[in-house]
């Protein structure tokens, strides 16, 4: 009998990962069930929540529980539980319930924690108190599933020797990009966001404006960039808001035009209208290890992607260099050269051909994780 799972948890349906994963399993025909407590829909996605809002989602998850766990207990026996993203928060209840149960947790891990908190982001300091709790968090609440998911094999080894765990028990899910996020696309112009269309090349970024992305390197690029008469469009909020409107007020502002915000079934649109999209480019080890959503939707559209170079994305570029070119990481002058170098010889640019693409999907990953649960994990 093929081995079945249940969603369980209150999970952040507005990230695409945690949609394409279910819709994974859905397609492989594994999915059980979901139980959804909500809790997320009002916390802003620019950020890292604010106390008071991370306490009213834990008010709202802590009222739609005891259903929840009705439901779980009620469920067939056997059957497999996923926590996906932040399921490392409920683990410490769901863990050991299920092991009463016998059944088998799988958690998606994602993003890391310790990592995203104290190190990328530098919200705490590194070797306090306050970062050793979360450290300890994380390490006890991956040790409580039996398999990890991870978005890349780059964070399966890192979580793997961070914490000490054995690297059998991660299992990759590669993100992928949603069905919308098609050639397709360029049907609706965004004259609304982007102006009518002209000469000028558009050269695109969008997500939160975070360390992890690089964005200072965007805009020291854009800077050096100026007589390409290129577009540089930057899209997105987040902890470096400060540094776009500091640049924007600023003499060299003009090089680059910012967009708050878009909304995400738009999204394809504006990347549509690009002629250059770009990844990220921090220099950080979390850069080095993950392969950010945006590329997938960016290729999935059928756009040229710059990126930093990385583990997580030097085969890909080195086969399908007319699709996904890499350059140093934060390297403004590298990265200046690159966009000048695509857009002086377009002939050379290309789409992702299908097939790769298909092989991009999570697709491959949830068939391996239920191959690993008919086996017993």
């Amino acid at each position: 009998m093929a081995a079945k799972i249940i969603v369980f948890g209150g999970y952040d349906t507005r990230k695409p990962r945690v949609r394409l994963l279910i819709e994974a399993l859905r397609r492989q025909g594994a999915l059980a069930q979901e139980i959804h407590v909500s809790g997320w829909e009002d916390v802003p996605q620019t950020n890292i929540p604010s106390k008071t809002a991370f306490l009213k989602v834990l008010a709202k998850l802590l009222l739609g529980y005891p259903r929840a766990l009705w439901r779980l207990l009620r469920s067939a026996k056997g059957t497999a539980v996923l926590l996906p993203y932040p399921g490392v928060i409920e683990i410490y209840l769901i863990g050991p319930l299920a092991r009463m149960l016998g059944r088998t947790v799988v958690l998606d891990a994602f993003l890391p924690i310790y990592d995203t908190i104290a190190v990328d982001r530098g919200l705490v300091k590194t070797g306090g108190v306050l970062a050793k709790l979360i450290w300890q968090f994380e390490r006890m609440g991956l040790r409580l599933a039996d398999i990890v998911l991870v978005d890349t094999d780059s964070h399966g080894d890192y979580f793997a020797r961070e914490f000490g765990l054995d690297r059998d028990r991660f299992e990759t899910v590669l993100v992928g990009a949603e069905n919308h996020f098609a050639p397709s696309a360029q049907n609706d112009p965004v004259e609304d966001l982007l102006g009518p269309r002209d000469d000028r090349p558009i050269i695109l970024f969008y997500g939160q404006l975070i360390p992890l992305h690089g964005v200072p390197t965007i805009i020291e690029a854009a800077k050096r960039a100026r007589t390409m008469g290129a577009r540089w469009v930057i899209i997105g909020r987040g902890q470096l808001e400060p540094v776009m409107r500091q640049t924007i007020q600023s003499d060299d502002g003009s090089a680059i035009e910012w967009i708050e915000w878009v909304e995400y079934d738009r999204l394809p649109s504006v990347i549509a209208r690009a002629d250059i999209c770009l990844g990220v480019f921090s220099a950080s080890d979390k850069a080095a290890r993950v392969i950010p959503n945006k590329l997938f939707q960016q290729l999935a559209v059928g756009k040229t992607v710059i990126t930093r170079a990385s583990p997580a994305v030097d085969t890909l570029a080195s086969d399908f260099p007319a699709a996904l070119r890499t350059v140093p990481a934060d390297d403004p002058d590298a990265l200046a050269m690159a966009v000048e170098a695509a857009l002086a010889n377009r002939s050379a640019l290309a789409p992702l051909p299908e097939e790769s693409l298909k092989a991009l999907s999570p697709d491959a990953g949830a068939a391996r994780l239920m191959k690993r649960l008919e086996a017993g994990a």
